[in-house]
């Protein structure tokens, strides 16, 4: 009777109490002194035993800091003082899209629009790191892989492959604009190159620039010298709160092209599926610099959201050749039958990640005009008016289903520079299956 009480009474102290190693280890002790006294058997000298050695807390080194793991969304591990960080993320569009023909044939079909890893994270608290690469197109495509420094804090400077700070759809997320494709004037807007760039922000406003090269898989052929230029956005909104949203935004960017000196527009109907560009101007040779302008405007009313840009784009030519400009605007309108609002980043001046209310998700409806203007004295690129309709399921925050019908309306010089007849209107509808992590 005498030793159950004391392995009932050890027992239950293990399992009730969170142990300090010096009394743990007295208790080891204590143990092996019943043990030799033979208060205890064997067997239950090894059990207890065994059940202080688990309790015992490991040892820490003084050099490692305590971490954080989160698995909601990507992968994220972070030390507590927030000096260190990594996180694993993803995305995976899954597209479909059937062509209603006029007077081209396009091929209805499928495909994985954007099969995309990324990986971010922070060294030593000031430097800041981001990898992403898509396998859609079956090889290895580098999207953003730069460094950052943000010990300037509210300032960060960047180097390596980004957007170049331009137009307020083209630095919305893919995973997070409403349509599948972007408007057609994003065509103008310079992407991403290599380069160097700041950005900075206040209460009520953003502002980043940069100098930049070309992307890292533009080569210049006979080792000629690679195009430069430089871009800039500044963004105002005097009123952001979480159901109301007010935002202006304006950029420009100067382009010197490579040594072969032309420059080529072109853009698809807002579809990907289909390789068919009805705009195109061919190679614009004798090319001396590129300038394009940028507006743009939104605005948020619960789950009314309005969004709107207009982009110029003005070719310079040397050796007599005619100066050439284009542009091309976007209007759209959004809402939200399930009372949803678009969620307003006014550090980065732009929209992010939509969070539904409910666990039947958020349903999102949605209309875009588009217009892309291409023709200008002798270049006849053509000129192409869109009108989109969308549907938008979020299923939760990190998966979506979207469906867009589109009407295309183009001129007789919209004809993928000659090889496909003009004033060709097709329709089209396309779906999106898409999950992010």
């Amino acid at each position: 009777m005498k030793k159950n009480l004391v392995i009932f009474f050890l027992t239950t102290f293990l399992v009730s109490s969170s142990l300090a190693d010096a009394r743990q280890n007295d208790l080891l002790n204590l143990v092996e002194v019943l043990n030799d006294n033979g208060t205890i058997t064997t067997m239950q000298y090894e059990e207890l035993k065994d059940g202080l050695s688990a309790n015992t807390p490991v040892q820490k080194d003084p050099e490692i800091t305590d971490v954080q793991v989160s698995t909601k969304g990507g992968i994220e591990i972070a030390t507590c003082d927030g000096q260190y960080a990594f996180e694993l993320g993803g995305r995976l569009m899954v597209d479909a899209a059937f062509y209603d023909q006029d007077r081209n044939d396009h091929g209805n079909g499928t495909e994985l629009s954007r099969v995309r890893i990324d990986i971010e994270g922070v060294l030593h608290g000031d430097w800041g790191y981001e990898l992403g690469i898509d396998f859609a197109d079956g090889g290895a495509d580098i999207k953003d892989a730069y460094v950052s420094y943000d010990a300037f804090w509210p300032a960060k400077i960047q180097i390596g492959q980004f957007k170049e700070p331009f137009s307020l759809e083209a630095l919305t997320n893919s995973k997070y604009i409403t349509f599948m494709e972007r408007a057609l004037p994003h065509e103008f807007a310079p992407g991403r190159s290599i380069g160097v760039g700041a950005r900075s922000h206040g209460d009520v406003w953003s502002a980043a620039a940069g100098l930049f090269g070309e992307a890292f898989d533009d080569d210049v052929k006979d080792e000629g010298d690679e195009g430069w230029g430089m871009t800039g956005r500044a963004t105002f909104s005097p009123l952001h709160s979480e159901t109301r949203v007010m935002h202006f935004g304006a950029a420009a960017s100067f382009r010197e092209p490579n040594d072969e000196k032309k420059v080529r527009f072109n853009q698809r109907p807002e579809s990907h599926i289909t390789d068919i560009k009805y705009l195109d101007t061919g190679k614009i040779d004798h090319t001396d610099r590129v300038m394009k302008y940028g507006l743009e405007a939104a605005g948020v009313f619960g789950p009314l959201s309005l969004q709107g840009e207009y982009i110029s784009t003005n070719v310079s030519r040397d050796g007599g050749s005619e100066d050439c400009s284009f542009d091309g605007y976007y209007v759209y309108v959004s809402w939200f039958a399930t009372g949803e609002t678009r969620p307003y980043k006014e550090k980065k001046g732009g929209f992010g990640r939509i969070k539904p209310k409910s666990k039947n998700g958020a349903l999102e409806l949605a209309a875009r005009y588009s217009m892309m203007d291409l023709n200008d004295g002798s270049i006849t690129g053509g000129k192409e008016e869109n009108s989109t309709f969308g549907v938008n399921w979020y299923i939760n925050p990190h998966t979506r289903l979207m469906a867009n019908y589109i009407l295309v309306n183009n001129d007789k010089h919209a004809d993928a520079d000659g090889d496909l007849a003009g004033n060709d209107d097709p329709k089209i509808f396309q779906a999106r299956f898409q999950i992010d992590f």
